[in-house]
């Protein structure tokens, strides 16, 4: 998250500096260069007329006169503006002024409108994992009460044991799954899920009632995946490592070839066929 807060700076810097720059910027002075335009203009029309002059164009009493007429407008022309009737009064609004207060509003302003239309606590990744973490509890507490007031709703145990497994409330889980058994009986996700919790209670242990729950899942559904898992794990634990090594080598035929899964399988099923080997030769 600290990327985007240094990239939100970045680009505020930018635009700051894209509407400030013009209004710090010098003001061009082009009243030096019209003046020489003016003076050049004419100095041509005076060299005209002495030409005119030389050639006998015009006598040299209209001469004359059209020179005193040119240099007073040349004069006038080229004469610097008196300060006083081109000053302005001094404003509030100076450019400095101006470009300070922009510099220093257009940040606030951003900050205060992703504040208002944003989503600041992302910011906090600890803070915002912590909301969440609140929500869910509060979810959870609302659907207990609601099975409290209304206890006869087995898809709502089952769905109320599973959130207290995941937040490691093992004994409420149990209780909610006690209450579940009509809704799990055909259900073998809920029925695995069910004796990983009781086998962990027992130490990680999957004789009685655990291996009872993940061969009723597999009556339902011989291949699902983490019920052979399981069912490899009982047999293994039980000394029964040809039956541990036919489990995972049904498992192993239904993942994907090199998959994470795949890998941890196959190494199971090496263990077992080895500990089945070993215990043939005693």
């Amino acid at each position: 998250m600290s990327l985007f807060i240094a990239l939100a700076a970045v680009l505020t810097v930018l635009i700051v500096v894209w509407v400030v720059w013009p209004l710090l910027r010098p003001a061009p002075q082009d009243g030096v260069s019209s003046q020489r335009l003016n003076a050049a203009i004419y100095r041509d029309q005076l060299e005209a007329l002495d030409r005119d002059l030389a050639s006998g164009a015009i006598s040299p009493a209209d001469h004359e006169t059209t020179r005193d007429e040119l240099q007073l407008r040349l004069l006038d022309d080229t004469a610097e503006p008196a300060a006083p009737a081109t000053a302005q009064a001094p404003t509030f609004w100076s450019p400095r002024r101006t470009s300070a207060i922009l510099a220093l509003v257009l940040p606030l302003g951003a900050a205060g409108m992703y504040y208002w239309l944003g989503n600041p606590a992302a910011l906090n990744p600890a803070a915002a994992q912590a909301a969440a973490n609140e929500q869910v509890i509060q979810m959870v507490e609302s659907l207990a009460a609601k099975l409290k007031a209304n206890p006869d709703n087995p898809q709502g145990w089952a769905m109320l044991a599973r959130s207290y497994k995941v937040m490691g409330r093992l004994d409420e889980a149990e209780q909610a799954y006690g209450k579940a058994s009509d809704a799990i009986s055909n259900h073998p996700d809920l029925l695995v899920d069910y004796a990983e919790l009781l086998a962990l209670r027992a130490g990680n242990r999957m004789e009685g009632r655990p291996v009872e729950l993940i061969r009723q899942a597999l009556k339902v559904d011989p291949e699902h995946p983490s019920a052979l898992m399981m069912s490899g794990v009982a047999a293994y634990q039980l000394a029964d490592f040809d039956g541990a090594a036919k489990e995972w080598e049904k498992l192993l035929s239904l993942l994907e070839p090199g998959s994470e899964d795949a890998k941890m399988t196959q190494e199971n099923l090496d263990d077992a066929r080895m500990q089945s080997a070993l215990a043939k030769k005693q």
